[in-house]
């Protein structure tokens, strides 16, 4: 069992609601498969037609297709990918015999068919489609529940017995077409859902426990349900199996035997469910498992199950839920011992180990609607006329409790003041938008904008802040690489409208602003923009310097002959590591420039040798800018050894300015 799984399915966020009487599944009240501890009520009654559907895909390897057709006779291995398709509908009864007794009733009706890919050659001779269709079965139940905290009715617990049967039909999905993995009228006991009915007759009991957090806190109206059973399946099969060999043109049936089986399994169920309700809706989701006890192999069918149900006070409801398997399936395995058979005899234990399984096993998703009446959503809308305020008014900062004078622009209510000790206030206003404005001596105004129902309490604190004492920001702004004023435009952003200041000729700027915490951002348009945080006390100076480095421009080459490389060497002394990790802090400040790296060579050695090594002294740089954090996507390499001298060779001083490095910008 995934068990460990429910900690991870019970989050979603959703407003508060009331609670409602609805029919789940099964249906007794609940939410989808999930029971409720609770109670439909006295003379209360609740229809539902449930239609579900679910898909699933069978992923088939080296299936042997044997058979003439239009086209020819063919015996391929092919790799397959089924598709089965069942579509269950619920009709379902629930009645209110007592307050603490209902009595339930439900017909299914359902449809299973299998849908094979037609690959060639399969697709000359197989049909498309097999399945049937028709009444399943009928269950009868009857549920008890009752609240053993009777005075904000926070838990209910219950218990719901429950019978269920179905006519003999075996009316089983048959082949009608040779497709590799059946042969013609070979009944498709491989399929999740293999038939309509086994005649199986079914009892079980089930425990539920419901949480309502309404009965103790009606702002949040959670519940949450768990619901833990037993149930014993009793199916019946009636089939003749066979032996088979493949010949040169045909298949030989040589051997048969009659199967008469009764197949009994020990189901344990399990489910977990959480509701949000809302006025018009309820969110809902849930986790549930079928733990067949005396299966060994792929024995659960577990289920996740997100969902919505919006309901009115007319007492109609629309359920949708989308249903996520969360167990596996082997789609060759459960063949009621078929496969084999082929291998010599199989004890009829085999035979049922590997019968199809009772509640149907997991299908990959699936997606189901509910339309249904209740009567006790038929709710005549008679109630308060006004909602309730309420909360605290405290420091911001140190949580202490202040005294403030509340005010409603617009609306006919009277000022309030909170309390000097507590801070709590409360006031009773009308129903809809209801702006707050709050005022403290000391602190600045609070404002906030309320909306509420008639007979709904909301709770709002206030947090003050004390009025603001102003500071002191100066700095200058200089050039990275040259050290020399910028005349930059200074724009300061924070808690306050943004300020914006030049710098003097020398570089300096200064402003006051409040205390708090700001955002200082340098511009000019010939450097790259910077930005620093910086928090400013009240009634203090706070010092904040900038050093700007120039924007590249496109088609801008910058050469560099002192980036050093061991002689006759592509390996970068460590001198050289300045010059480059400045183009390193350059290309972090150009994050979308990309550039050429160029290596250049002197005319000493041959030409063909100078090449090479300017390629290879080019590729130094690379890497080291790629370790130091440069994507390599912005960089390209070249060498171009001897050939674009930038003096003649004619001397050291002039080789030594050849053996050079070149960034060249590609774009910005």
């Amino acid at each position: 069992m995934r068990l460990k799984l429910f900690s991870a399915l019970l989050v979603l966020l959703v407003l508060a609601g009331s609670s409602y009487a609805l029919p789940s599944l099964s249906g007794f009240r609940g939410v989808h498969r999930v029971g409720s501890g609770r109670t439909i009520g006295q003379n209360e009654i609740a229809f539902g037609l449930m239609p579900k559907y679910w898909a699933s895909t069978n992923d088939l390897e080296d299936i042997r297709f044997f058979a003439e057709t239009q086209q020819g006779f063919f015996d391929s291995l092919l790799n397959v990918k089924d598709k089965e398709h069942l579509a269950i509908g619920y009709f379902v009864v629930d009645y209110g015999a007592t307050d603490w007794l209902e009595i339930a009733t439900r017909l299914t009706y359902k449809i299973t068919y299998y849908e094979r890919d037609l690959v060639q050659p399969r697709g000359f001779s197989a049909g498309r489609w097999d399945g049937n269709h028709g009444v399943s079965d009928t269950r009868v139940g009857i549920k008890a529940g009752f609240t053993p905290t009777p005075s904000n009715q926070l838990v209910w617990l219950g218990i719901q017995n429950w019978f269920e049967f179905a006519p003999p039909s075996n009316e089983v999905v048959t082949s009608e077409d040779p497709c590799g993995r059946w042969f013609d009228n070979m009944p498709m006991y491989e399929m999740r859902n293999p038939m309509l009915s086994t005649g199986h007759t079914t009892i079980g009991a089930d425990a539920l426990i419901t949480l309502d957090l309404a009965g103790v806190s009606p702002g949040t109206p959670l519940r949450f349900h768990a619901n833990a059973g037993y149930a014993m399946y009793k199916q019946t099969f009636n089939m003749t199996d066979f032996r088979y060999s493949y010949g040169e043109t045909e298949v030989n049936f040589y051997d048969s035997t009659d199967v008469h089986m009764r197949v009994e399994d020990d189901v344990l169920n399990l489910g977990f469910a959480a509701e949000f309700p809302t006025q018009y809706a309820t969110v809902f989701t849930e986790y549930t498992v079928h733990e067949l006890l005396s299966r060994d192999g792929y024995n659960s069918v577990a289920y996740f199950t997100p969902g919505i149900r919006f309901h009115t006070n007319a007492g109609f409801l629309l359920d949708v839920a989308f249903d996520l398997g969360l167990t596996e399936y082997d789609p060759e395995y459960y063949d009621l011992g078929h496969a084999l058979y082929q291998q010599g005899p199989v004890s009829e234990e085999d035979r049922e180990a590997r019968a199809p399984l009772p509640t149907g096993a997991t299908q990959d998703w699936g997606i189901g609607f509910g339309l249904a009446f209740s009567s006790d959503l038929m709710v005549e809308e008679i109630g308060p006329t006004q909602g309730t305020i309420s909360g605290m008014v405290m420091d911001a900062r140190t949580g202490d409790k202040l005294q403030g004078v509340l005010t409603f622009a617009g609306v006919p209510v009277d000022t309030v003041r909170s309390d000097p000790v507590t801070g709590y206030f409360e006031v009773d206003v009308p129903p809809g938008s209801i702006p707050i404005t709050v005022m403290v001596e000391g602190y600045e105004p609070a404002s906030a904008t309320i909306v509420l129902e008639a007979g709904q309490n909301v709770v709002k604190d206030f947090q003050m802040r004390p009025e603001a004492v102003a500071g002191k920001i100066t700095g200058t702004v200089i050039d990275a690489e040259t050290g020399e004023p910028v005349i930059a435009s200074i724009t300061v952003t924070g808690p306050e409208e943004p300020v914006s200041v030049e710098c003097n000729a020398d570089g300096v700027f200064q402003f006051e602003a409040p205390e708090g915490t700001w955002t200082i951002k340098a511009e000019h348009e010939d450097y790259v923009t910077r930005t620093k945080p910086v928090v400013v006390p009240a009634d203090q100076s706070v010092v904040v310097d900038f050093e700007l480095r120039p924007a590249l421009e496109e088609g801008q080459v910058m050469s560099f002959s002192n980036i050093y490389f061991d002689v006759a060497s592509a390996t970068l002394k460590p001198e050289s590591y300045p010059v480059l990790n400045n183009i390193v802090e350059l290309l972090k400040e150009n994050s979308s420039a990309r550039i050429q790296i160029a290596g250049h060579t002197d005319s000493d050695g041959s030409a063909s040798y100078n090449q090479t090594l300017s390629e290879q002294r080019a590729a130094s740089v690379f890497n080291y800018l790629v370790n130091n954090g440069i994507n390599p996507s912005r960089l390209t390499t070249i060498g171009f050894g001897e050939s674009q001298p930038a003096v003649p060779n004619t001397s050291a001083a002039n080789k030594a300015q050849n053996r050079r490095i070149e960034f060249t910008v590609l774009s910005i």
